[in-house]
């Protein structure tokens, strides 16, 4: 036997005694460590919220800012607490879209003037994982026909009467009526065709449609696509938004991501969150807080992402020029509970976390 062919045997026999390893319940207990994702039970956290007018320049007339009141969260899996809020300065208060808004009216900025609202507040956020499995799901027949009425045209940027949103719905489900499967595979083709935007950019989200064409999209934008085709396979889906915590850097930034429903067998169902910017199938991670749901109304969700509002004099700035309005969170406290809900990733080869609690206790961190 040549050299060459002894190489090859070797290679063969390595490549055996590896499989076999694999197969060793041992190592596939190592894998699955190697593999899976943590979360803590429960995330605290004070945050300062800063909303800021700068006149850039010119000069503002008038300007209004209104933003949802944060508030407690603790139906459908999600919970949230939200205590120890200081308003500086104080606002008035009104009622818009089933929601309380904190309204702040200023007059006349000019020059170099800035004016700042600050928000301040702290924050318990306990995470939820699903786990009902495709076996105890319904069909989309099962969906609660008011969900459906209220969640399934187009609502602003969430276009779903389009023939290439119903084309690709269609390809992707491929006529699937258990509400589970049918989730898990639209989860799965945003997750592996939609790429996520290099940088950042301070922008309205695009619709569904133009997010589908250019296959680029932030969170709003992928929220907002994965709900058109959900919608466009007849499962009710909406937006969630809100912040997200990033512990690497200690810092918040805005969020948005997806909320629909369940029905199981014996007649219950489940309010669940996707989120897959962040790789989150039926997840509730504590890293985050929601202050905007969607109530199915186009107008209102404009609402919230146009919550500056300002009469200003177009002479005194250079052409497209104006006043500019930003946001800005700062991380106060933050804390982490001692012990972990442990998840374990069903396809790691594939870069796609769909999770599942592995077990049902919790592990010291």
């Amino acid at each position: 036997m040549n050299k060459r062919g002894k190489i090859a045997i070797v290679a063969v026999v390595a490549i055996l005694v590896v499989v076999a390893i694999l197969l060793i319940p041992v190592m596939q207990n190592l894998l699955a460590m190697f593999f899976q994702k943590r979360i803590p039970t429960y995330s605290e956290y004070r945050v300062q919220r800063d909303l800021i007018v700068d006149a850039n320049g010119g000069t503002v007339n008038n300007f209004t800012i209104d933003v949802p009141v944060l508030s407690d969260v603790n139906r459908t899996g999600q919970v949230q607490f939200v205590s120890n809020v200081v308003y500086d300065p104080a606002p008035t208060f009104l009622s818009k879209a089933g929601l309380s808004w904190a309204v702040w009216e200023h007059d006349v900025l000019q020059g170099s003037q800035r004016s700042t609202v600050r928000v301040t507040f702290d924050l318990r956020v306990e995470a939820k994982v699903w786990s009902c499995a495709s076996t105890e799901s319904l069909n989309i027949s099962d969906i609660p026909a008011p969900l459906v009425s209220r969640y399934s045209g187009d609502e602003w940027m969430i276009v779903v009467n389009d023939p290439g949103i119903q084309t690709r719905a269609q390809d992707i489900v491929q006529g699937e009526q258990n509400v589970h499967h049918a989730l898990e595979s639209i989860y799965r083709w945003v997750v592996g065709n939609i790429r996520y935007p290099q940088g950042s950019a301070d922008r309205d989200p695009q619709s569904s449609v133009d997010t589908l064409a250019s296959k680029v999209g932030d969170c709003d934008d992928q929220a907002m696509l994965l709900c058109a085709l959900a919608r466009a396979s007849g499962i009710p889906a909406w937006v969630q938004l809100g912040a997200l915590f990033s512990s690497s850097g200690n810092n918040w930034g805005g969020h948005g991501w997806v909320q629909t429903y369940i029905p199981l067998k014996g007649g219950s169902g489940e309010y669940v969150t996707i989120d897959t910017v962040n790789r989150e199938f039926l997840i509730w991670s504590p890293n985050r807080y929601v202050d905007y749901t969607d109530d199915g109304g186009g107008e209102h969700l404009r609402d919230y992402y146009f919550s500056f509002h300002c009469s200003y004099e177009p002479g005194t700035y250079p052409i497209g020029d104006g006043p500019i309005y930003s946001e800005s969170h700062v991380s106060l406290m933050h804390h982490d509970s001692s012990e972990f809900l442990r998840l374990v990733d069903m396809d790691p080869f594939q870069n796609l976390a769909m999770v599942e609690i592995r077990r049902s206790d919790t592990v010291p961190a």
